[in-house]
């Protein structure tokens, strides 16, 4: 095949002068080994080793065999056999090599790393598809999560490049995608902190930084520590680009759950730009304190939610509801009553929750009226016998972002 031999060719030259980036171009799977991948397919052919180890060094020479082998089994419809070609014959062989030499000689392998570690994402993501059809073990973004920390390995724990240490940080972008869509939330946390720790986020990409401020977001809005959460998921949307609004819309369906925690609620405006309608009726009901609004907007919305996985966050605002109602509910009764201005009947709360359709007995009531008391959303108490919460002179009501959002138990 005469194509083949110019690309290999082409390879070896590339190979040779260590030009890693015009290597890596040759070794994507959008390159002209397409074309040569197709044609062998076609044909029924299997992939020529021998012109290949006679024009390619070791270890290339099996590697991109095994490469082209993945490029034939994409087209013959085998994904699940693609995918470990090109994760155990190529990946694995290309992070060994980053990883037996920790100086500056492998710099130039760093476009090919991290070429590998985002094609390797999209190979085994289209491999568990696959499987999943075929009613077999959907495991590959598994097995690719271990490849890309040899990847990251051999790039962060350089002794004396600075480039694999920054070129670490495209790699952890591609690990934080995979581990969220695994559910292998805690696994973030040891390469952040590694970045953080060798102040690798200074030197990143800008898109690069967003993705790694959109992921320390969520990950902090998972530990509850939504002041965290509400700055990095910022910085991530006031610097993601204009021109892609569908990144933008994924910032913002956590932040602004995380917001609207913290007592700051998105405009109209902001929802009809990037497509979220489905957070209007939730912004309505936090602003109306209106329960009954917020269960039924959560209730038709349930399975769009928990696929964009924050069902729980919104799920979490139910006391911030609960909270303006009550505030509603005291200012009336301070107008009608302001002899006993601090001290609202709990049957008025009950009757102005009835009027949402959401019925609850004393008992119920009074034990959410004790948990918004202590976790500070009011300050007060609650008289038990005379079902009457007493507040406080002075800042009954204190502002969302001082408010104990955490759960005071989750550590004990």
């Amino acid at each position: 095949m005469a194509q083949l031999s110019g690309y290999v060719h082409e390879l070896a030259s590339a190979l040779k002068r260590k030009d890693g980036q015009r290597a890596a171009e040759l070794l994507s799977t959008t390159s002209s080994a397409g074309l040569i991948a197709h044609q062998l397919a076609s044909a029924g052919r299997p992939v020529p080793t021998g012109q290949l180890s006679a024009q390619l060094p070791e270890p290339w020479s099996d590697m991109v065999t095994a490469f082209l082998r993945c490029l034939v089994g994409q087209h013959n419809g085998e994904r699940a056999v693609a995918c470990k070609e090109f994760r155990e014959g190529y990946a694995a062989s290309l992070a060994s090599m980053l990883n037996a030499d920790k100086g500056t000689e492998s710099e130039w392998l760093i476009p090919l790393a991290l070429g590998a570690a985002a094609t390797l994402k999209v190979l085994s993501s289209m491999a568990d598809e696959e499987l999943a059809r075929k009613g077999a073990p959907a495991n590959q973004l598994s097995e690719c999560a271990i490849s890309l920390q040899n990847f990251f390995r051999g790039l962060a724990t350089s002794k004396s490049s600075q480039a694999k240490k920054d070129a670490s940080v495209a790699v952890v972008c591609v690990m934080m995608k995979v581990y969220f869509k695994l559910n292998a939330i805690n696994n973030c946390k040891q390469p952040l902190q590694q970045i953080e720790l060798n102040r690798l986020f200074d030197n990143a990409k800008e898109a690069h930084k967003v993705t790694l401020r959109y992921y320390t977001g969520r990950l902090a809005a998972y530990d509850e520590d939504f002041l965290k959460a509400d700055e990095h998921l910022t910085y991530a949307f006031e610097h993601c680009v204009t021109t892609s609004p569908n990144n933008i819309r994924r910032v913002l369906r956590y932040l602004i759950p995380v917001k609207m925690l913290l007592g700051v609620l998105p405009s109209e405006g902001l929802l009809r730009q990037y497509g979220l309608p489905e957070y209007e009726p939730i912004r309505r009901a936090v602003k109306e304190g209106n329960l009954g609004l917020l269960l039924s907007s959560l209730e038709s919305n349930q399975v769009r939610f928990i696929q964009s996985g924050t069902f729980l966050l919104l799920e979490r605002l139910q006391l911030v509801v609960v909270r303006r109602l009550f505030r509603k509910v005291a200012l009336v009764h301070a107008q009608m009553n302001p002899a006993k201005a601090h001290q609202v009947p709990l049957a008025l709360f009950e009757a102005a929750l009835q009027l949402q359709g959401i019925e609850k007995d004393p008992l119920e009531l009074q034990c959410l009226m004790a948990n918004l008391i202590f976790r500070k959303y009011i300050k007060g108490y609650l008289a038990y016998k005379s079902r009457v919460v007493v507040l406080a002179k002075t800042d009954a009501f204190p502002i969302l972002s001082a408010v104990q959002l955490a759960d005071p138990l989750a550590a004990t």
